[in-house]
Order: structure tokens, then sequence, then C-alpha cells
């Protein structure tokens, strides 16, 4: 008993530092995707009417904002409540760790998801990403409860999932080949698509009542990665799993991969009846299930390679495979080392904490550093500048970073990206409105969100036409007052 306290509160204590670290510092700039998802909390608590993008992009995280701003009026708190949320992967991947493999890997689990340096990275950031990998562990985690009320609330979880970030429909596929392995989970399924139909049908009546189609969002955001931006090549993906997941975690990850093979050899020569082998039906439910994760990861890794538009931060979902099974392998390695003689334990002791140092530590490097953040980036400087310098029926016009001066502008604010590749013909028709133009220099673009190589309006465009009015530079872009032809 007293052994399961301590285990409790060495895990109480990481969690707490997990929110922590995932929460701090608080900022006040926020860059494009994240102005979206602030920009949509004002919508959902004040109304905004200057700028949204409901039509592809998921509204459940928006809505968490939503809820702490009716708290707290503050642009901080999105940092706690991602914080918190983000916080909850340990919970989520510690329980499904320990129901289906034990407590040294739920342990384990915990602490890779915990302190991971991508995760913790990610998790700061306000994205979609990581609040939804918890949802899908809390999926995961109720699913392989027995009983249809767990698999009912699995469903809902998964449609909370699914609402957060679009791509977690494809855990339905964990779901249906942890049933197709066990046959006994077919109910549970049954259950689970009635909760997931339950949860999720109010939005679909939404997008319905407000774009004509139960799937618009998903049509829509499904366009963007794969027909309105610059495609990205099969090899980033193969990179960026090393930067996702670090060296010791591989390692950790090879060993885990051996036990299921191993397990199943064993088991099918021990199943052994008159010389016939009882194939899957004879695994036990624990290999079964790392055979799940298995192929659920491998499927996944398969279907985002086949997305032209690719992000590191797209491949967070593999964590769940990655690390489970990580655990799986800490935890023989661990148990291996126990059993050695003192020399190779203490050896042990020694190179898990250098690995930790190396590896995991660096995740704490924010707890050093000042925990507020106010200093304003460039665009959040101009975004904040146009409100000072704008009126309420001004329109906030441009091609790069305009979630971002939408959101701390409060401007009425058109994207001209849709224009891109007609502009010339175009933009009379879609800037009917007096503003402000943000023009950005190319070199000052980072990350282009289209498949044309070069910007319109260009500066010739803008210095030669009688309708743009240069008043203000900054380093990256240059503001104008726009009137409309008459």
């Amino acid at each position: 008993m007293s052994s399961r306290r301590a285990h409790y509160l060495v895990l109480a204590f990481v969690l707490l530092l997990a929110a922590l670290i995932r929460t701090v510092p608080l900022t006040y700039s926020h860059f494009w995707d994240e102005t979206v998802f602030l920009q949509h909390a004002k919508v959902i608590i004040d109304g905004r009417t200057n700028y949204e993008e409901f039509h592809h992009r998921p509204p459940f995280l928006s809505f968490l904002y939503a809820l702490g701003f009716a708290i707290w009026d503050n642009v901080y708190v999105a940092n706690l409540v991602q914080g918190v949320v983000t916080a909850l992967t340990v919970v989520f991947g510690f329980l499904y760790a320990r129901r289906g493999f034990g407590l040294t890997a739920a342990l384990f689990s915990g602490f890779l998801f915990a302190f991971t340096p991508y995760f913790v990275e990610a998790s700061h950031e306000l994205l979609t990403d990581m609040p939804a990998l918890a949802l899908m562990l809390a999926a995961m985690w109720l699913f392989d409860k027995a009983g249809a009320r767990y698999a009912f609330l699995s469903g809902i979880l998964y449609a909370l999932a699914i609402q957060t970030r679009f791509t977690s429909l494809f855990l339905v596929v964990y779901f249906a080949l942890d049933a197709i392995l066990s046959p006994k989970k077919i109910r549970s399924l049954a259950f689970l698509l009635a909760g997931a139909a339950l949860a999720i049908s109010p939005y679909l009546i939404w997008i319905r009542w407000n774009y004509g189609s139960f799937f618009y969002p998903f049509v829509q955001a499904r366009r963007i990665v794969t027909e309105w931006t610059a495609p990205v090549p099969a090899g980033f993906y193969w990179e960026a799993l090393l930067e996702v997941f670090p060296y010791s975690m591989w390692l950790f990850f090879g060993a885990g991969v051996l036990l299921p093979v191993a397990h199943g050899a064993m088991q099918r020569r021990a199943r052994e009846d008159g010389g016939r082998l009882t194939g899957l039906a004879g695994l036990s439910d624990r290999t079964k299930r790392e055979f799940v994760l298995l192929m659920w990861g491998g499927a996944f890794f398969t279907y985002m390679l086949s997305i032209p538009h690719k992000e590191v931060r797209y491949l967070l979902p593999l964590a769940i495979p990655v690390v489970v099974i990580s655990a799986l392998g800490l935890a023989e390695m661990f148990r291996w080392c126990a059993r050695q003689a003192r020399p190779v334990k203490t050896s042990g002791i020694v190179l898990g904490i250098a690995v930790v140092m190396l590896d995991y530590a660096p995740s704490l490097q924010e707890l050093s550093e000042p925990w507020l953040d106010r200093s304003e980036r460039e665009e959040v400087q101009i975004g904040r500048y146009l409100h000072e310098v704008s009126t309420p029926a001004d329109t906030i016009y441009a091609a790069h970073n305009f979630p971002v001066f939408a959101f701390y502008s409060e401007r009425r604010t058109v994207s001209l990206l849709p224009i891109q590749g007609e502009f010339d013909q175009a933009w009379r028709e879609l800037m009917k409105q007096p503003g402000f133009l943000v023009y950005y220099h190319p070199a000052g673009i980072e990350e282009t969100h289209s498949i044309y190589p070069s910007f319109k309006p260009d500066e010739k465009f803008l210095e030669t036409n009688p309708n743009f009015h240069r008043i203000r530079a900054f380093p990256s872009a240059v503001i104008y007052r726009y009137e409309p032809p008459r």
C-alpha cells in the first residue's frame, strides 16, 4: 500500500510539473494559427464578427479558450487552459498503459509524455495537436474498460477529439483493429460509434445550417493540405521523426517492438495443440494490443506521407504507439537491470541519469527563465498599430499573417490569399471597403501558405497605384492606406 501511495505521489508531482512547463512563459504574442483559435474564442464569447475560419477549423479548442476568457478576459488565460489540457496526456497516457501493460510501463509512459522536449514545446503552442492527443488517449483508455457505458463515453471523447483536430478521425482505425483482434469488443465498438455520433451531431447540424453540407469543414481542410498549399517531399517526415522523438526513445521503442514478436512466438509454442498453432486468437490481450498499436501507427504514418502539405507537428498522434511501446521496452530494460549484480545495476542507474539529463531535462529549461513574456512580435506590433490608426469602419487587407492582424487589431480583416492566382483581375471586386493593406517583403515571409511563389500585390503595384498610400514601414512589412476605386 505504501509503495502504491508513493507511486501516485510521484505521478502527481510529475503531472504538476508537466502542467507548469507547458504553461510558462505566459505569452502576449502569438503567431498565425494560434491567433485563429484565439479569434474564434472571441467570436464565441464576445460575438466578434471581424474574422473567422470556422469553415475549415474545428471548434472545440476555441470553445475551451472561450470558457477561460469568461473567467478571466486576458490573453494569458489561453496559456493556462492549454497547459492544463495538454498535461492530461500524462494522465491518460498513464491510465491507458497501466490497464494494458502494468504499473511500471505506465509510470515510464507518463514520464515520456511529460518530459519529451518536442511534446512540451508543442503543448505550449496554442494549437490543437496536443489537446487532441489527450482526448484520443482518454478515448482509448475508456474503450479498454469493460461495459457499454465506458464504450459510449469513449465515443463521446473520440468525437471531441475530432472536433479538436480533424485528423483524429483516423483513430477509428485503431478501434476497428482492436475489435477485429478481440471480437468481444465488437459490441463496445457499436456503443463507441453511437456515442461519437451523438456527440458530434450538434456540430454537424450547425455546419449544415451555416454551410449547406454536413462535411463542409472536413472537405475544406482536406483541400487546403492537398490542393491549396505547396507540396512537401515525403523525406521531410523521415527527418521529422528524429525531431519529435529523441534518440533514446528510439532505443526504448526498438526494445519494445521485439516484445510482441517474442511474446507471440512463446505463446504460439505454448498453445500448440496436436502440432497446430492457434494463430492470433491464441495471443494474450497484451500482445494483441501491442500489435494493434504498431499496425495503427504504421497506417497513420503512411496516411500522413500521402498528404502533400506536411508539418512536424502533424506526426504527434504517432506519440501514442511510439511512447507506449517505448515504455514497454524501458520497463523490460529496467527489470533486466534489476536482476543483475550491483556493478551492472550501478552502471544502469548512471546511464539512465545521463539519458534523462541529455534528452529530457531540457524540458525544464523554461522554469529558469521569466514566467511572463510581454514582448511583442513584429506582426503583433502591426496589429496593435492598425487598431490605433483605424476606425471600426476600416478593413484590413493582407496576404500574410492576416489572422494575427484580425485578433490584435479587432478590425474586419480580409485575406488576399484566395485571389493570388487572379489578383490583377479580382482585387477591385474583393477590396470594396476602405482601410489598410499590409505588404510583406518577400524576404520577411518564412512560410507562404500559398501555392504561388510570389504574393500579390507586389511593391511596384502598390507604389504606382493611386488607391494605395504608404503610411508606415516596419522591418518586414509596409502599411498602406487604401481607398477603393470610385
